[in-house]
This record gives structure tokens, sequence and C-alpha cells, in this order.
């Protein structure tokens, strides 16, 4: 099986790039490094990860049109690919709305947005002069001064119906958030393979690949409770609610919105029931989780991306889920 792990960026970099090596050691196949606002950034940390590490690709994700132009997203992919050759990566997305708000930049036109971005990106990661004059985004004639060794895969995150159709017409493959439940998966699934087949591609050429938040423990209540603060970051999101609905629980977004808005974590967690944490993540023993990946992997995912919950111990367990998958 497939396994990729990823890293939030709500702990330390020395956490994650020990986290990294172990993941290396053992053969996993990409670390995905989130670019959550306020916390590690996803570039910098990308470069620290792939400097520490041997063979593993390091991804990350997303790289936000509203928050990154193109050309600096293409500097930073190509000065990766040219240290560690072959071994990158690239997702993008509009990123988390919410907080991109709270930072004062606004989610507008997705759509066209990303569609056009892609476009841009490609263009200067293959070494083209760009004059490019769009609807968003316009390029006066910029050319890279140095370009990757080989094509970068470039992922499209995506939760909502025409997104995912998007993703699966334009992107290399399509990235789902954390959260989504396996039932969810599915639909998703369904609507990547209409927009793949609206560009004519092969089922080959629809990878899904999707965030899981993930805690194992001997202790099942102190995994549950691991997940519970992640899941109601992402929650606050009005994109989600058909996910939790699917996934057959209920949550109050906009007491969970406020309570995030405030930092008021132990606020935000009770907001989030365990059986919304049973049915958006992999919470347990190690023998339950194990169970639970299948799970997903039925629903739709061909890459399963591991977010290790709880202390780096905690974490260091959900490695070796990995190891055992």
């Amino acid at each position: 099986m497939r396994v990729g792990l990823c890293f939030d960026g709500f702990y330390s970099i020395n956490e994650m790039v020990e986290l990294a090596r172990l993941a290396d050691k053992i053969g996993m196949e990409s670390i995905w490094m989130s670019d959550h606002l306020c916390f590690r950034d996803s570039l910098t940390s990308a470069m620290a990860l792939l400097a520490t590490t041997n063979k593993i690709t390091v991804v990350p994700a997303p790289l936000s049109p509203y928050s990154r132009h193109p050309i600096i997203s293409a500097m930073a992919l190509s000065t990766m690919d040219e240290f560690a050759p072959g071994r990158v990566w690239a997702t993008t997305g509009t990123g988390n709305a919410a907080a991109l708000e709270e930072a004062g930049m606004k989610v507008t036109r997705p759509l066209k947005t990303m569609r056009e971005y892609m476009g841009v990106l490609r263009r200067f990661l293959s070494g083209e002069t760009v004059e490019f004059h769009g609807e968003i985004f316009h390029v006066n004639g910029a050319k890279m001064g140095f370009t990757p060794s080989s094509t970068i895969p470039i992922y499209m995150t995506a939760v909502k119906s025409r997104m995912l159709r998007l993703a699966g017409e334009i992107g290399d493959g399509v990235l789902l958030s954390a959260g989504c439940a396996p039932k969810y998966i599915a639909q998703c699934s369904a609507e990547i393979k209409t927009g793949a087949e609206r560009a004519g591609k092969t089922l080959k050429r629809r990878d899904a690949a999707g965030f899981i938040t993930t805690s194992v423990s001997p202790n099942p209540r102190e995994a549950i409770d691991a997940s519970k603060t992640f899941l109601a970051y992402i929650f606050r999101n009005r994109h989600h609610a058909e996910n939790i609905r699917m996934g057959g629980g209920q949550v109050d977004q906009d007491g969970l919105a406020a309570a995030i808005a405030k930092r008021d974590w132990e606020g935000a967690k009770a907001f989030i029931s365990d059986e919304v944490v049973y049915a958006h993540s992999i919470s347990g023993t190690p023998a339950d989780c194990r169970k639970r990946v299948e799970e997903f992997v039925k629903g739709g995912l061909d890459l399963p991306i591991l977010l290790p919950m709880g202390t780096q111990e905690a974490r260091k367990r959900v490695v070796e889920l990995a190891r055992q998958l």
C-alpha cells in the first residue's frame, strides 16, 4: 500500500525533521508539508525536510494563489528540485478561507483563479517566457532563469464539487482535505472522475490523495482526544458542512468558529464529539487504526496520507503504523 505522511506545522520543525527521518528510513512514499497561516511555513520546512532525508518525496501543500504569486511558487519549487532532483512534487489550492480572511486575504473567484494559477505556474516551471493576461493574473514576459530537472507533478486540493471536477480535469492528482469521511471521499472520487473524463484522462492519471487525521494509542480515549483539536480547526470552514453531514454527525460550526477566533482550543474541542472523531479520522489502538485505513482506501483514496496527532511519541506510533501498512 502507498502511504504518505503529513505535517500540519503546529509543532516544531525539529520534531518534524525527526519524524521525516523515520518515515524515510521505513520507506514511506512522501511527506506533505501543510501551509497553515500563522504556523510553520511549508516551503522553508519542505527544504529542511529534503536536507535531512535521502529518498522520500517532499510536497509543500498547498501553494495558494491568494498568498503566493505563481512566479514565487515556481522559484521555490525549482530551488527545492535543484537541491534534491526528482524528490519534489507540488500542491496548489485556495487554502483555508477563514485563516486567509483573518490575515486580510479574501478568497474570490476560486475556480477561475485556480485554473489560471495552474496554467501560469506550469508555464514558468517549463521555462517558457510567459506573456499572460487573464482575468486574475497578468504576466509581462517573465521567464525563469533556471528550471526543474524534470516535470514536477502538481496536485490540486479540493473539497467541493466544482473544484473537485476542475482538479480532476487539470491536476496531476487531487488532494482531499483532512477530515473527509469515507462516504464523502467516495462522492469526491465520482466528481474527480467526471473532471478527468472531461479532459480525456485515463484511470491511472486520476491519482486521489487525502490527508487523514491519525492518532494511535493503546488507550482509545487518549487517541480520540488527540484528534479533536485539529478537526475543530478545520471544521469551522463552511465548505465542510456536507462532509460533516455525510459522516453522520453534527457540528455547531458558528460556535466552533467563535471559539477558534478566540484561540480557545479547549472550548473548540467541546464542539467535536467522539462520534465525529470516529467518522472523520483514524483514531484508536494500532489494530483499530489498521482496519480503519482500509475504509478510507475503499472510499476512493489511492494514496492515504497520515496526519499524526498527539505528542511526539504518539506521532512516532503513526509512523510505525505506516511501517505495518
